[in-house]
C-alpha cells in the first residue's frame, strides 16, 4: 500500500509539474501577441501626443516629459496586465490550482518584469533628444513610476478573486456551464434555477459559425490567412492529444482579434478539458 501511495503522489505531482508546464508555455505565446499589439499602441501615442506638443510650441518643455512619462507608464501597466491575464488565462485552461506557491510565484515575477521595465523606461529617456535634458534620471523614473496603475496588491487581488471564482458561482442563484462533448453533440447552457437554454451545435457548426466571423471581420491578408490555418488545424485536433498545443497556436494568432472569440471561448475551452482529462 506505501509503494502504491507513493507512486500515485509521484504521478500526481508529474502530471501538476506537466499541467504548469504546458500552463506557461499558453502564457508565454498569449503574452508575445498581447505585447507586440501594447508596443504598436504605445509608440502611436507617443507619436501622436509628441506631434501635437510640438504644434504648440511645447516639444521641449516639462508637459512633453510628463506626457512621456504617463504614456510609458500606462504601456508598462498594460504590459504587466497583459502577463497577468495571460498567466491566469493559462493555469485556468490547464486546470492548475491557483495555490499560494503559484500565487507567490506570480507576483514576484511580474514585480521583476516591473522593475526592469522601469529601467528600460530610464535608460531610453536617457537616450532621448526630446526629454533627456528636461530632468535627472531618478527624477523621471518617479514620474513614470506614478503613472503606473498595478501594485502587488491588485495582482494578488486579481488572483484571489480568480481563484475564489468558482465557489462563489457554486454558491449563486444562476450558473451558466456549457458542454461540448465532441463532433454532434450539444452545447448546453442552464442554471441552478432550473430555467434551461438550450442551444444545439455541433462542433462542426461551432467551427463553422467561428470561421465565418473570422471571414467577416478580419481583414483580407497574411494574418486572416494565418488564423484560418490555425483554426483547421484546431477543428482537426479535436480528439488529439495536440488540441492543446494547437488551441494555444490559435489564440496567439488571433490574439489581436479577441473580442470575435469571445464568445466561442467557453465551447472551446470545454473541447480542451475534456481533451486533456482523456
Amino acid at each position: 500500500m506505501r509503494v502504491h501511495s507513493r507512486t500515485c503522489i509521484i504521478f500526481r505531482r508529474m502530471d501538476r509539474g506537466r499541467a504548469i508546464s504546458e500552463a506557461k508555455r499558453f502564457a508565454d505565446n498569449a503574452y508575445v501577441a498581447a505585447h507586440e499589439t501594447i508596443l504598436r499602441e504605445f509608440q502611436e501615442k507617443l507619436k501622436a501626443s509628441r506631434a501635437q506638443l510640438a504644434a504648440r510650441g511645447m516639444i521641449r518643455s516639462g508637459a512633453a516629459l510628463a506626457e512621456t512619462g504617463r504614456i510609458n507608464g500606462e504601456r508598462i501597466t498594460a504590459t504587466l496586465q497583459a502577463r497577468l491575464d495571460s498567466l491566469l488565462e493559462g493555469y485556468e485552461l490547464h486546470a492548475v490550482p491557483l495555490d499560494e506557491e503559484l500565487t507567490t510565484q506570480i507576483i514576484t515575477q511580474l514585480i521583476g518584469h516591473r522593475s526592469t521595465m522601469l529601467d528600460k523606461a530610464v535608460e531610453a529617456n536617457d537616450r532621448d533628444p526630446v526629454t533627456q535634458r528636461l530632468v535627472g534620471s531618478g527624477s523621471y523614473r518617479h514620474v513614470v513610476e506614478s503613472n503606473i496603475r498595478i501594485s502587488p496588491s491588485e495582482m494578488r487581488a486579481q488572483i484571489d478573486r480568480r481563484r475564489l471564482m468558482p465557489k462563489k458561482t457554486e454558491a449563486s442563484t444562476s450558473i451558466n456551464i456549457y458542454h461540448v462533448t465532441g463532433h454532434n453533440n450539444r452545447w448546453v447552457t442552464n442554471s441552478q434555477d432550473h430555467s434551461v437554454n438550450v442551444v444545439t451545435q455541433s462542433s462542426e457548426q461551432i467551427f463553422a459559425s467561428l470561421r465565418r466571423e473570422i471571414e467577416s471581420h478580419v481583414p483580407v491578408g497574411d494574418e486572416r490567412t494565418d488564423i484560418l490555418e490555425r483554426l483547421t488545424a484546431l477543428e482537426q485536433a479535436q480528439t488529439s492529444p495536440s488540441f492543446a498545443q494547437r488551441y494555444t497556436d490559435f489564440i496567439s494568432a488571433a490574439a489581436n482579434h479577441i473580442v470575435l472569440l469571445t464568445p466561442f471561448i467557453p465551447a472551446l475551452t470545454e473541447i480542451l478539458q475534456k481533451t486533456l482529462t482523456r
